[in-house]
């Protein structure tokens, strides 16, 4: 993208729910005062609409952040119909920028959208600039005490929205043109495993972490140098690369060219996944630059889980292992 080119830009709503309008208003506002685009430049920009019923639809339009809507009739909750709906649309010429409103939907959506596509996700966006072919997005990080400018990887781009977009003033276009799809009704998802987008995730043949798309760190939940090797085997079973904690590599339990953080590695994979991991400062650091993040943990108080997408409080070992079981199951 040059600097007198038009940067292509599709801002998502999935019009079901109570926060429709808190969306809406969310996207429209970080659209007109949250991107910023370098002396020259233009942004095209479409919404695309996801709404389940027919008596809502119209409204829903209304709502619409952009002029120009793509309007898709879907079942309400089904994040999976809405990512198929958005791979198409890029597998067609699809946009350089994609802008979810904050929330779990969203960072699933840009989580598994980046996965399928080879792009670069990130949540929690304050703001964005674009220059040249580097977006450049600031976001709160270590427990919203400071700021930190981040560079996104390759294109498309996939954001999700700092909450308090969802503050903001804004209001939606007068008129819009609006461009009805196919409805997406489809219950046959044999061609959208749940889990294709992980298994799409391999890391390079040299185990490179800087440049890993999938990663799972073990930390010193794991418990003892034998669950750390579980865990290993569970992401090399899943087609993740591997990486642990300063804790583990003191404890001997791995050694010291997996860690992450301060003293390790720096990464920026596609999705991460931390299994007894408590989240000090130092080791954050080497993973909040990942499009999402999922922690395993015991403890639902540990550090971890304010700055983690998604937590789920369980034993790290026995979740890993049947993670892995399961992508590598069988279809019925």
């Amino acid at each position: 993208m040059t600097a007198a080119s038009s940067l292509r830009v599709a801002a998502v709503l999935d019009a079901s729910g109570l926060n429709a309008e808190r969306r809406a208003r969310a996207l429209g506002a970080f659209l007109r005062d949250g991107l910023h685009l370098q002396e020259g430049a233009t942004a095209a920009a479409v919404a695309h609409v996801f709404c389940a019923a027919d008596a809502l639809r119209d409204d829903m339009v209304a709502l619409a952040p952009t002029g120009d809507v793509r309007q898709i009739r879907t079942p309400s909750h089904r994040p999976d119909l809405i990512a198929a709906a958005l791979a198409a649309f890029e597998s067609g010429g699809g946009a350089d920028l994609y802008v979810f409103p904050g929330g779990p939907l969203g960072t699933e959506l840009a989580a598994r959208l980046a996965a399928r596509t080879g792009g670069t996700a990130l949540t929690g966006v304050l703001k964005a600039a674009v220059r040249g072919r580097v977006l450049s997005c600031r976001r709160a990080v270590f427990s919203s005490q400071l700021t930190a400018t981040i560079e996104l990887g390759p294109r498309p781009w996939y954001v999700t929205l700092d909450p308090s977009w969802e503050d903001a003033a804004f209001e939606p276009p007068a008129v819009h043109s609006v461009h009805v799809e196919a409805a997406l009704l489809r219950d046959d998802l044999s061609t959208l495993a749940p889990l294709q987008d992980v298994e799409e995730l391999k890391p390079p043949d040299t185990g490179d972490l800087e440049t890993a798309r999938f990663l799972v760190v073990a930390g010193r939940g794991a418990g003892s140098r034998g669950g750390v090797e579980r865990i290993a085997a569970a992401a090399a079973h899943m087609g993740a690369a591997f990486a642990v904690t300063r804790p583990v590599v003191m404890n001997a339990w791995a050694a010291p060219d997996r860690q992450v953080g301060v003293s390790g590695t720096r990464t920026a994979p596609a999705v991460c996944i931390v299994a007894g991991v408590s989240g000090a400062p130092a080791f954050l650091w080497g993973v909040e630059r990942a499009g999402f993040i999922a922690a395993v943990d015991t403890d639902d108080h540990a550090p971890i889980a304010r700055e983690a997408d998604a937590v789920l409080v369980a034993d790290a070992v026995a979740v890993l292992e049947a993670l892995a079981d399961l992508v590598h199951r069988p279809p019925d």
